[in-house]
Order: structure tokens, then sequence, then C-alpha cells
């Protein structure tokens, strides 16, 4: 099976004829990991990765005009401490003291980078420990979904 990735919003009328109802954003997912035990959400170590490795794969770049909607714990870390996911100027900027062992947990966002204008440009996101001393790699679905305005207009994206 192929990919396709693109650029732009993705968008839905809900089954609605364009013009009658307001389009909606999709919700986008992202399996990302990071090491648990980072104290330092500057440290290289602490940025966090899409996939299941903390150490390997695609750095998770949060795209500009992002705005996290929740983020569910599959696990994976080895003692029952929380972590916080931000960024290197704020590393509990989206979510704070999520379980890092716990599959199932979802937090809903709480820092102070959960803005309705989004995120002012893409930024790397990061994995830092909150409480205790959680150790192993950590994995979630990063969920979000982007500022729309909701006006028509031609695309500027391009299929991928």
């Amino acid at each position: 099976m192929g990919r396709t990735s693109f650029e732009g919003k993705v968008r839905s009328y809900g089954g609605s004829l364009k013009g009658n109802v307001s389009p909606g954003v999709l919700v986008m997912s992202v399996l990302v990991s990071g090491d648990s035990a980072q104290t330092d959400p500057t440290a290289d170590a602490a940025r966090m990765r899409i996939g299941t490795s903390a150490t390997a794969g695609e750095l998770f770049i949060l795209p500009k005009g992002s705005v996290p909607t929740s983020c569910v714990s599959l696990g994976g870390g080895t003692a029952s401490d929380t972590v916080d996911i931000g960024t290197a100027a704020d590393g509990d900027g989206f979510f704070v003291g999520i379980s890092s062992v716990t599959v199932g947990t979802t937090s809903t966002p709480t820092g102070d980078l959960v803005l309705n204008t989004g995120v002012p440009a893409d930024v790397q996101v990061t994995i830092d420990a909150n409480t205790g001393s959680p150790t192993g790699t950590a994995s979630f679905i990063f969920m979000y979904t982007v500022v729309d305005d909701g006006k028509d207009g031609t695309s500027s994206g391009s299929l991928k």
C-alpha cells in the first residue's frame, strides 16, 4: 500500500454541500516516542520521534498553526511516574503529568503553548520527567488539529 502526503489542510463538509455548512478540519494523529528519563527538555535526547523508538526515526515536528487536542499513553516506561510533553522552550507546554506507563491514559492539553491561534511556528516536540524518576521509551498517540478560517479558496497543497 502506498503512502500519500500533501501540503494543505484536510477539511470536510460532513457530507453536505459546500456553502450550506462550515467546513470542519480533521484531527491528525501521530504515534510518537521519547525517553521518559529526560530531565532537560533542551537536551538533544529529549526530542520526540515518530514511531516506537526514542532514538531512531523522524523527529516529531508539530506544524505551524497546530492545536493539540489530546495525548494517549501507549506505555513503555518502566516506572509508574509521569512525563511532560512540550518544547525545548517550554517543557510542559502541551501536556503536563501524563503517565509514561499506564496504557490508555488520556491527557487533555493544559500547557501554555496550547493556543486558539495554534503554535506560531513549526516546533520540535520534547519529553521530560514530571514526577518521580520514569525510565524507558514511552510511546503516545499525539492528536492535533489545525486552525482554519473556514473560508473557501483554492488549494495551495500538492499531493506527493
